[in-house]
Formats: C-alpha cells, structure tokens, sequence
C-alpha cells in the first residue's frame, strides 16, 4: 500500500489522493498548491469559515488542473422538513449538472451501517465519518457492512482526536504522544478508508501532516502502540456521547 498513490473514490469513479485538506484552519494559499504539485493532494473541502486561502488556490490551480481537482463544498442542515427540502435541492443541482455527487458527513454511525447495508435507502455517493485511534467504532458499525460492489467512498475526519492523541498529559505512562503524521498512517492503513482530511493551520504543519504519505502504513508494532494509546484515552478522559465508540 502506497499512501502516495490516487485510489479510486468509491462508486463515484473518481482518483483522489490519500489526504485531503480542510479550509476551515486557514492554511496558506501557497502551501496549498504546493500540497497538490509537491504531494498530489487534490482533495479541497471547503467549509464555511476560513475559506478564502483555499479558495485562493484553487482558482489558481484551475487553470491548468480542473479536471484534476475534486472539491467538497460543505453544507450544514437540519432534519425534518429542512433536511428533506436540502435533498430535494441537492437532486436539482445534480440534474443541472451544477454539483456530480453528494455526500453525507456525521456522527450517527449505526445510521451509516444501515445505509451501507442497504437498510435505509439515501442518496449519497460518500461517507464522511469520524474515526481514530481512540473513537474505533466505525470498524463494527460501518466498514464491516460496506458492499464490494458499487461501495460510497469514504473519508474520514478527526484523525488526532481534536489533538488529544498528540498531548503528553493524556498518554499512559512511559508513552511519547503520537506525531500528526502517525495519526493519519493509522486511518489509511485501514483498507475500506479512501481518504483522510487533515486541516493545517501554516506551511509547518502542512508538511509535519503530510509526512505520513511517503511513510506508509503502519507495521504490526506500531499499530499495537497506537490502539493501546487510544484505549487508554478514551478510558481516561470522559468522553461523553455522542462522542463515544
């Protein structure tokens, strides 16, 4: 497995690289399209807030790149009637042309497993899940139950457990707290995840986060090291639902 390799985007028949980046932690333009030439990063969501460096970027990399360019615009919504008035909207932006797929982003894993498996019938061509080493549960409530044929791609987010696998206060005893770069190997290593959303706040750490693409998956040894990390975190620290496995 190659980390530095475009994998094919679930059913939406599209080559995305490994890592992708968030807008949202104001990354600068220039590191962001020195992540596309440099790494092959071409995976953009763009959220709502601290949007603009990235839409710097990619107007700059459009030019010569379009088609190389998967963006994600993020949309927040609600259930009942707005959710439902949302979809319809959605459908009308596919028929027009305007928007090629529509994804779903949240914490209601057992809501995933049902759409993976069939159960529960939604339009959506990929998956934005939460998943880490401390927050494991997508390995019983989702991937499991993901079909092989015409499968949602999958992206996860909140790798470093919002910084807490990278704090020294929160390891077990006589542990180091894990690098950035050690907490996206531990997603990609998994085999059903497509990509791993980091959101970087300056060049430094733009490069710390995607030292993880040219180390690669995790050996045996490491990943020990790593769940028993998470397992000791999410003991200690009280985290309550809907945060919980």
């Amino acid at each position: 497995m190659d980390f530095r390799k475009q994998v094919p985007f679930g059913r939406t028949g599209l080559a995305v690289s490994r890592m992708g980046l968030a807008s949202g932690y104001g990354a600068p333009a220039a590191a962001i399209e020195k992540a596309f030439h440099e790494y092959g990063v071409n995976y953009f969501y763009l959220s709502l807030v601290k949007r603009a460096r990235m839409v710097r970027a990619i107007r700059n990399l459009v030019p010569q790149h379009r088609d190389e360019i998967r963006i994600v615009l993020a949309k927040p919504t609600f259930g009942g009637f707005f959710l439902r008035s949302f979809v319809d909207r959605v459908h009308r932006l596919k028929e027009s042309g305007k928007v090629r797929f529509v994804g779903m982003s949240g914490h209601d894993r057992p809501l995933f497993g049902k759409i993976a498996r069939g159960e529960l019938e939604a339009p959506v061509d990929f998956f934005q899940i939460r998943y880490n080493a401390v927050h494991r549960g997508a390995e019983k409530d989702i991937f499991p139950h993901l079909p092989r044929e015409n499968r949602p791609g999958i992206v996860i987010f909140t790798a470093t457990c919002w910084r807490k696998l990278l704090k020294p206060k929160l390891m077990p005893a006589g542990e180091s707290p894990l690098a950035p770069a050690d907490c996206y190997r531990f997603v990609l290593s998994h085999p059903d995840v497509d990509v791993c959303v980091t959101g970087p706040s300056t060049a430094a750490q733009m490069e710390e986060n995607l030292r993880a693409l040219s180390a690669g998956p995790l050996d045996d040894r490491e990943m020990t090291r790593i769940r028993r990390i998470g397992d000791h975190i999410y003991e200690t620290s009280g985290i309550p639902p809907p945060l919980a496995r």
